[in-house]
């Protein structure tokens, strides 16, 4: 999922200072292995689909779909960390999740890039609540839309979306052919 997400992003942020993370969680949300990624991500990226789940019910996971995510209410980190994270079923049941959270070069706001001296939310720029950027394994190109229309580097931006969905994939995809191996 790192190498992934970290060779098909867009800006430099994530593929040289590798301002990044991802992680597999169990159905509960605890973790069974994390990237070392940036310290700060370590040990919350489990938030993303628990706060989803909490807000929604557990009936909310559908196979394909794929969240995102930057809520700084919620997450603890300011809105240029965007995680992105999907539901991993295997033979029907939800097994867990595969989740990434990488920094956003921009995400609109005041001031390009990000702002230090903000003095409310709504300056530092767009502010995602758990949002399905893709819904059984089709893109919503709304969302995308929407994402795209709040950021001075909208290439940058959805190719750093699309580096953490496939990285997501990735994820999903490796644990499955590890459980249809090895069993759960």
């Amino acid at each position: 999922m790192n190498a992934m997400l970290i060779r098909s992003a867009f800006t430099p942020i994530i593929y040289e200072m590798k301002d990044c993370a991802v992680a597999i969680l169990d159905r509960d949300h605890k973790v069974l292995g994390q990237s070392s990624g940036l310290p700060i991500f370590l040990g919350n990226l489990e938030i993303c689909s628990e706060y989803t789940e909490r807000k929604f019910g557990r009936h909310i996971w559908r196979e394909g779909d794929i969240w995102v995510l930057n809520d700084t209410y919620v997450v603890g980190t300011h809105l240029n960390d965007v995680s992105v994270y999907a539901p991993i079923f295997f033979r029907s049941e939800l097994f867990g999740f595969a989740v990434s959270r990488a920094h956003w070069l921009d995400i609109g706001g005041k001031d390009p890039g990000q702002s230090f001296d903000s003095t409310e939310i709504f300056q530092e720029g767009l502010r995602l609540p758990p949002t399905r950027v893709a819904i059984g394994g089709e893109i919503n190109r709304d969302v995308v839309d929407v994402i795209e229309a709040n950021t001075r580097l909208p290439k940058g931006v959805i190719g750093d979306l699309k580096a953490q969905i496939a990285a997501a994939n990735v994820g999903a995809r490796r644990v499955i052919e590890l459980l249809n191996k090895y069993g759960v």
